[in-house]
């Protein structure tokens, strides 16, 4: 199923200690920490002009957070998807990223996809989970704009599927559109 050629939002959940610290975070529950706070307050101030219909988010903590503070100022009710929740990193979860790369011999900048655990989502599965979720929501709500808040593995697959190229997003939202031949994403 491709995603549908319907204009959406995506927002990154806002900042976590996890996050400040490198670690792998996946399905572990992680709050927002002050500035993840003030990060979807933002966020919301900055979508609260747009038009969105339906609030779809991961019900992970640190995203729920989120899209409840951003619900609250565009007077929406989120729902909230499994499907939305972040990778899962099997035993590499709480684990500080950079040093797990530095034992299997990478750099910070590569890739992990070839050496995740076995217990961990391989990177084929988060790209046809992405696919099959946010273009679920899309097909259910034809004509209407919706916002997901999620996590940035399923953003970077989102990126790589359209753009053929990963993206690491910043904790604010991007405006995915499409103008009948391409697709644009831009942060609002």
């Amino acid at each position: 199923m491709p995603i549908p050629q319907q204009d959406f939002f995506f927002l990154r959940h806002g900042q976590t200690d996890w996050n400040l610290q490198g670690r792998f975070q996946g399905h572990t529950d992680i709050a927002l920490n002050a500035t993840g706070l003030a990060q979807a307050e933002s966020a919301a101030l900055l979508l609260a002009p747009l038009r969105i219909d339906v609030i779809a988010a991961s019900p992970l903590l640190r995203a729920r957070q989120t899209a409840e503070i951003v619900g609250r100022k565009l007077g929406k009710t989120p729902s909230f998807d499994n499907g939305l929740k972040e990778r899962h990193f099997g035993r590499f979860e709480g684990l500080v990223v950079n040093e797990v790369k530095a034992s299997l011999g990478l750099q910070p900048h590569e890739r992990l996809n070839k050496h995740l655990p076995a217990d961990a989502e391989q990177w084929h599965e988060t790209r046809a989970r992405t696919v099959r979720v946010i273009g679920g929501w899309l097909d259910r709500r034809p004509g209407e704009t919706l916002l997901f808040v999620a996590h940035s593995g399923l953003f970077d697959a989102l990126h790589e599927i359209i753009f053929g190229a990963r993206l690491e997003p910043k904790h604010a939202p991007y405006w995915w559109q499409h103008d009948g031949k391409s697709w644009s994403c831009d942060i609002v």
